[in-house]
């Protein structure tokens, strides 16, 4: 009766334990076509095109960071970085691909520039919203 206890557990255990130690498949990030947002409402343009890589706080944790070589940057730095204040010109510059990052410009981080001037609405009005939005995650 024990070994036939000891059969089944080995087999009931057996598929789990390979599951276990098998190599972890890496992330990936999914593809498709920006949706189109108010060019009025930063905090909606942020959470579609931002948040998936940054995080909807910023730091650069949303869902597809883990796919992604370079990881995306904390955007609740950008002023800390550039001297206490983030000008316009210095967020737009890094959105038409200007003044990237490595990861800016890649397949898997697109230059947001193009893509906002292709959309219906001023590509002005969306990236000066858009840095009012990312102005309200700025940390102290």
């Amino acid at each position: 009766m024990t070994r036939k206890i000891a059969v089944l557990t080995l087999l009931t255990l057996t598929p789990a334990l390979a599951r276990a130690q098998a190599p972890a498949k890496p992330p990936i990030v999914k593809k498709g076509p920006a949706p189109v947002t108010s060019s009025g409402d930063g905090q909606q343009m942020f959470m579609s095109y931002c948040a998936p890589c940054h995080g909807r706080t910023g730091k650069g944790d949303g869902p597809a960071a883990p796919a992604l070589t370079p990881k995306p940057s904390d955007l609740t730095q950008m002023t800390k970085k550039h001297g206490g204040t983030l000008s316009q010109k210095d967020l737009e510059d890094k959105m038409n691909g200007i003044a990237a990052s490595p990861a800016h410009g890649s397949t898997d981080m697109p230059v947001w520039g193009p893509m906002f001037r292709q959309m219906t609405g001023s590509d002005q009005l969306r990236i000066y919203n858009l840095k009012k939005y990312i102005d309200t995650l700025q940390a102290p």
